[in-house]
């Protein structure tokens, strides 16, 4: 089955969309596991934002790379869909016209399928294959390319995964899903074991958890090192 129209308007606030871009940042998501690949991008991202160096191209980039996380994980705890679509047939964009770099994530095939009777292992096998099977070779790519630590990159993911959650679980009070959604949250940055997100004993996004009521960093996104020579509202050395 297709995604239905209705659906992709849905998405295109986690910047999902159907349109391709020429650009020489657009890239295909399984290339980034390339090392020389990965290299040139990140020349490429850092002349795009005026980033002092590749680690910091390497922080900006996870924070806009963790969009596709969130269209994933929507799809999952809202729909009970699951994307159909290999990571060589996902796309990163870049519109050159615009002066910011907002990349776009198109998937070359809308199918999806649907929960299977077992949700909570249906659900594991998602999150599995999502951060063990891709995000963590992802960043263990950057951290050897550019020497960042990946503490830094867990944080920007987890960010936009609590900001993700909590809109969600705001969006639908009144719903049935609710319920859902919310031990979803609870089960990504908390309760699932840490080899579902790669080689760890732990939950590599819980020690970025901080509760409920906010959302504060414990590292730094370097954000102030591009052209923008400005803090995010939630940095630690503000």
């Amino acid at each position: 089955m297709n995604l239905s129209e209705d659906e992709v308007k849905q998405l295109e606030r986690f910047r999902f969309s159907k349109k391709r871009m020429i650009s020489p940042l657009s890239i295909r998501l399984d290339q980034l596991h390339d090392e020389r690949e990965l290299a040139i991008y990140l020349q490429l991202v850092q002349q795009k934002i005026g980033a002092r160096n590749q680690m910091v191209s390497a922080s900006i980039f996870m924070k806009r790379y963790s969009f596709f996380i969130a269209i994933v994980l929507y799809a999952m705890s809202v729909w009970n869909k699951r994307f159909s679509s290999s990571f060589q047939q996902i796309w990163m964009e870049t519109d050159n016209e615009s002066k910011m770099w907002m990349p776009t994530f198109r998937f070359e095939s809308l199918t999806y399928t649907t929960v299977s009777e077992n949700r909570d292992k249906w659900r594991t096998q998602i999150i599995e294959h999502l951060f063990a099977g891709h995000l963590a070779l992802l960043i263990e790519q950057l951290r050897k390319t550019t020497h960042i630590s990946p503490l830094i990159l867990w944080e920007n993911v987890s960010i936009y995964i609590i900001w993700l959650y909590k809109t969600l679980i705001g969006e639908n009070e009144c719903c049935d899903v609710r319920q859902q959604i919310y031990d979803d949250f609870l089960f990504v940055v908390q309760k699932a074991d840490g080899k579902l997100f790669g080689p760890y004993s732990q939950n590599p996004l819980y020690r970025f958890w901080k509760g409920e009521s906010r959302i504060q960093r414990t590292t730094c996104c370097l954000f102030y090192q591009t052209t923008k020579q400005s803090h995010c509202k939630i940095c630690p050395i503000r």
